[in-house]
């Protein structure tokens, strides 16, 4: 299930941190309005991004737009080391206060902000960069923490390499009825959807809810139920051995035909192609000759 994730501050600064140390990355389908910057490390696994589906490796960075449906998955790694993740979220409205407000030096990651699709990822040389600013940014107190964060903002736009990942920008000013939108479609996308269901959650006409997605969002009620949908089935295709046809079920998809056809479109290749590329007990199966021969190695040296 797609939850509404609520993000707190940092020491009442309107950004927050975490970190979690974890042995494994569990799929946790979520969205909340503000942006996502993760850092992950020694993890290995699938990233889930709007309807963006990769794998990720031992040092990944990736911001999340706002209202995207987003998670991470990694299985426990065989060496028992732990998996670090460092989130930093924070909103449009407070970096444009602070770019208006006496930082100006920020109107470049600002102005990067807005050509910010569903996400970006950023290349492995940036990452490497900015890992010493990550460490200092969880040491740290105070202004020298807030120091950090800037300097992590400032590095972003220069990564030439980064990947967008495609989608609507997110929009300057957001109608509160599509914000009660996207709540009820990430809430309900399995369920039977229409979009006479979805005017009447918003108190609008078919046609002005209609058309405040496809200005807004530049998508449709179908796009978004497609991508929250896929999302779901990757995951079950990726960690489970369910039947495709129950998987195309549990995702919420009318039949197993519209499936198909959807799943197709959006990842090029079908439901039992992507289970074998990506399944994650058949990339752990692969990687133990790896981890072994690294022990053996490590071992003689």
């Amino acid at each position: 299930m797609l939850i509404r994730e609520m993000v707190g501050q940092t020491f009442g600064q309107r950004w927050h941190y975490q970190h979690l140390l974890v042995e494994r990355v569990p799929f946790a389908w979520h969205y909340h309005p503000e942006y996502e910057l993760t850092l992950t490390r020694r993890a290995r696994g699938m990233r889930y991004v709007g309807g963006d589906v990769a794998p990720f490796g031992e040092l990944d960075l990736t911001l999340v737009a706002p209202n995207q449906a987003h998670t991470w998955q990694a299985q426990s790694r065989a060496d028992g080391q732990t998996q670090e993740v460092q989130v930093i979220f924070f909103t449009r409205e407070w970096l444009e206060q602070l770019t208006t407000g006496g930082l100006p030096e920020l109107t470049g990651f600002a102005d990067w902000l807005r050509k910010v699709q569903q996400g970006v990822v950023i290349s492995e040389a940036c990452t490497r960069r900015l890992v010493p600013l990550f460490d200092r940014l969880h040491q740290s107190r105070g202004l020298d923490r807030l120091s950090c964060l800037l300097q992590i903002f400032g590095q972003l736009p220069r990564d030439n390499e980064a990947r967008l990942i495609g989608g609507a920008p997110a929009p300057e000013y957001q109608d509160k009825r599509v914000e009660t939108a996207l709540a009820w479609l990430h809430e309900h996308y399995r369920d039977p959807v229409t979009l006479a269901d979805l005017a009447g959650v918003t108190r609008s006409s078919e046609a002005t809810i209609k058309r405040l997605l496809r200005e807004q969002l530049q998508d449709s009620m179908t796009g978004l139920l497609a991508q929250l949908r896929i999302g779901h089935a990757c995951n079950l295709l990726i960690t489970t051995q369910m039947p495709i046809q129950l998987v195309a079920e549990e995702s919420g998809f009318p039949s197993p035909s519209h499936f198909y056809k959807q799943f197709g479109l959006a990842k090029a290749m079908s439901p039992a192609a992507f289970r074998k590329r990506y399944h994650l007990r058949r990339a752990a199966q692969e990687d133990a000759p790896a981890m072994q021969s690294s022990l053996i190695r490590a071992q003689s040296d």
